[in-house]
């Protein structure tokens, strides 16, 4: 009995635990089937976010495609622009190599002694007469010894000589040297072309007898060779130095400009100076008929108010004039108007006579109305 009632119950426990098993399990796959529903709407969700990426992607993509072809487009006509470039400079070298060969043959002009003057001569001509007016300066200026200078520049009754003739052969040898030994010995032959031609120009163009400045001016016509004339030294005593102890002025085209300018300043305050006696002349006589047009003008002022006094003297004079023509008229009036209408005389008092018209309280003469030439009485009249 015991055993039956324990099967029971085991049996009873047993249908418990299955009856709680199978609930668990069909509640476990109802909880599966709901996350599945969620995982596939979450796919699809996912899927068109990826398709609606891939459509802007691609979009994207086709302008950026764009883009580099329109780049490729521009790099290939910048690249021919290049080229083109390329070509006009490599066309533009040809050319100055070409005008460097040409310029070579005036070089070699510039070697041969007679010539080597020609170029600065024709740039210091051209100079003078762009800064400086025609009679202050004279090119080829012969002096009375014979010697010949280019050119002369006036100013204050004297004259500035200046050489255009600068040596120039040791310093093409100078620019040509492919080594420092070369290249030392040409500036050391060169520093002694300039040093000489500074001597000559001293000895020549410095004449205080012929109306000479006491200096000259030395022309370099390259502003480069100028700089190496006041860099290079001869023997140890820089060029400068031997220029300035001879009274001789290296000038470039620069410095002669301006050196130019200044003279052409000076000439016009000479001028000036030059006329100054005739202007304090013009300034002693335009004075001197101030003075008289001052005289004038107060005489003719005196004159003037003298006029208006004497004018207002005779006004005054016209109105007592009037104011007695007036009151005679007056008593020209009363006498008449004292007649009697028939004719005979009018009420003379006890003694039978009109009393005779007074003028300011005395009486008349009586035969005053008929005498055309009588006077009348003046004490009222002023």
């Amino acid at each position: 009995m015991e055993i039956l009632l324990g099967l029971v119950v085991g049996l009873a426990a047993g249908g418990a635990v299955a009856g709680i098993l199978l609930r668990s399990r069909s509640q476990g796959e109802s909880r599966a089937s709901a996350q599945l529903a969620g995982m596939h709407d979450e796919l699809t969700r996912l899927s068109e976010r990826v398709a609606s990426d891939s459509v802007r992607l691609g979009g994207r993509l086709e302008g950026i495609d764009d883009r580099m072809v329109r780049t490729h487009a521009s790099n290939a006509d910048m690249a021919r622009d290049i080229f083109d470039t390329l070509g006009d400079v490599r066309r533009a070298t040809t050319t100055v190599a070409e005008q460097a060969r040409e310029f070579s043959s005036l070089q070699d002009l510039l070697r041969a002694p007679k010539a080597r003057g020609g170029l600065g001569e024709a740039m210091l001509e051209e100079l003078l007469r762009q800064v400086l007016p025609p009679d202050s300066f004279s090119t080829q200026y012969r002096f009375t010894s014979g010697v010949v200078v280019d050119a002369v520049v006036r100013a204050g009754g004297r004259i500035a000589c200046v050489d255009a003739k600068f040596p120039l052969a040791n310093f093409r040898r100078m620019c040509d040297a492919v080594d420092d030994r070369a290249r030392t010995e040409a500036e050391r032959a060169f520093a002694a072309d300039v040093a000489g031609h500074i001597g000559d120009i001293s000895c020549r163009y410095i004449v205080p007898d012929e109306g000479t400045f006491d200096f000259a001016v030395m022309y370099v016509p390259a502003e480069g060779v100028y700089a190496e004339v006041l860099r290079l030294s001869h023997g140890r005593r820089p060029l400068y130095e031997t220029a300035i102890e001879a009274r001789v002025i290296p000038m470039s085209p620069l410095t002669m400009y301006a050196y130019l300018t200044t003279v052409l300043f000076g000439l016009k305050c000479l001028s000036i100076e030059a006329n100054a006696e005739a202007i304090l002349g013009f300034c002693g006589r335009l004075q001197q008929d101030m003075e008289r047009f001052s005289d004038e003008y107060e005489t003719l002022g005196k004159h003037v108010g003298h006029a208006q006094s004497k004018y207002e003297e005779g006004r005054v004079r016209l109105e007592r004039l009037r104011g007695s023509l007036e009151r005679v008229t007056d008593l020209t009036d009363d006498g008449r108007s004292g007649t009697s209408l028939n004719g005979g005389p009018a009420d003379t008092g006890a003694s039978g006579l009109s009393e005779a018209p007074r003028f300011n309280g005395a009486p008349a003469d009586a035969d005053a109305s008929l005498h055309p030439g009588a006077r009348l009485p003046t004490s009222g009249v002023q």
